[in-house]
């Protein structure tokens, strides 16, 4: 039996009644860009963050350079953040005028670990301000990543945060409707961004974003920022972007909104089929740490023999993929920081040993059993 990687189909069949009319009015209307759709969503997903604010931006990567541009940090600012995550996070803080700052991630979790980014920080701040050595950049902020679907350790983020004097971001791509300690996620630290790419928890019918925070004036900034800077059409106060929003993609993700939490509930299902599937073979299985609701955007197995076992399970026609299989810190784009390979690790780990199984909520027993089996007659064979 073949078993897709994703398949978008499958969720696109259960709420193509309700997303056609939308749609439609949005052509009947002609209100093409931001609107009532877009605002209709920003309104509901605020609810689901338990914030004051959302504003919807053009993709995930507007809101992440988006976050950090609203905050106004002085030019040259260095940002820490994990090097085992997608580009945009980098590409965030870059694009804002700032340098990326490297620290390891959590052997368990994969997040940016809090205990090394302490010990970073006490190991840079002889002067009495944490100063990259590398570059020179006073640190001004830690953006945590909720890689896989699991929130970072914000509790213990924000205190260091506030020992420091540093902003707090949260880059919630991965994480929609998760919670950690009670709270969900977009409501960590000063702002949080999301990604509506549509192979996302919570998916457009192509590219969206947006931030969320409970501060106005970060959300005000926003609003304007992503409008080239205006407030009044043609009267501009800063130089600013085109990110809005489309109000295709507003009317879809407004409808997606009310089917979030019961889609990840199923995701968390079949995660928990998996580790029972799994738990005899030879792999790392993603561990949920306590009180949190990992939403399973992926799941990750780890294995020194993961190029071996996705070229075997791609023989069944079963799909898997890496996440991300070359850490930040390895790259071209980022070589002018000073970093080389053995730097971090813990993220060099994951991004050399992780392989993600096919994960969507209409996922069904017997599409993982087919998984597991392959998965068990590669080691089997040794």
């Amino acid at each position: 039996m073949a078993v897709p990687f994703l398949d978008l189909k499958a969720q696109y069949l259960q709420i193509k009644d309700e997303v056609k009319p939308e749609i439609e009015d949005v052509l009947e209307t002609c209100y093409y860009v931001l609107g009532p759709k877009v605002k209709n969503f920003e309104e509901k997903f605020a609810a689901l963050c338990g914030v004051k604010h959302c504003v919807a931006l053009s993709s995930g990567t507007a809101a992440v350079h988006g976050m950090i541009w609203a905050t106004d940090l002085p030019a040259g600012s260095g940002l820490i953040t994990p090097p085992n995550t997608f580009t945009a996070t980098a590409e965030g803080i870059v694009l804002a005028g700032h340098v990326p700052v490297f620290v390891d991630a959590d052997p368990v979790t994969w997040n940016l670990s809090p205990e090394k980014t302490e010990e970073f920080l006490a190991g840079c701040s002889s002067t009495g301000k944490p100063v990259d050595p590398k570059t020179g950049a006073v640190i001004k902020g830690i953006v945590g990543v909720d890689l896989y679907g699991q929130p970072a350790d914000y509790k213990a983020l924000q205190k260091i945060a506030d020992k420091y004097g540093l902003f707090l971001y949260e880059d919630a791509a991965q994480s929609h409707d998760g919670s950690r300690f009670g709270q969900m996620t977009g409501s960590f630290g000063d702002v949080a961004s999301f990604s509506f790419y549509p192979g996302k928890n919570m998916g457009a019918y192509g590219e969206g974003g947006a931030i969320t925070t409970d501060n106005d004036e970060i959300a005000a900034r926003m609003r304007t920022l992503r409008d080239h800077g205006s407030q009044e059409k043609y009267f501009y106060n800063f130089i600013g972007h085109n990110y809005r929003m489309s109000a295709f993609q507003g009317a879809v993700l407004g409808v997606k909104t009310k089917y979030i939490h019961q889609w990840n509930s199923n995701r968390i299902a079949a995660a928990a089929r998996y580790n029972s599937l799994l738990k005899d073979l030879p792999v790392q299985l993603p561990v949920t740490v306590h009180d949190t609701r990992h939403v399973f955007h992926l799941y990750a197995i780890h294995t020194p023999q993961r190029n071996e076992l996705r070229e075997y399970l791609a023989g069944m026609k079963i799909g898997a993929g890496l996440h991300y299989p070359e850490p930040l810190h390895t790259q071209k784009a980022y070589e002018y920081l000073g970093y080389r390979k053995g730097d971090f690790p813990v993220c060099e780990k994951n991004a050399y040993e992780n392989m993600t199984l096919p994960m969507f909520p209409e996922l069904t027993e017997e599409q993982q059993i087919e998984v597991a089996s392959g998965m068990k007659d590669f080691f089997k064979r040794g």
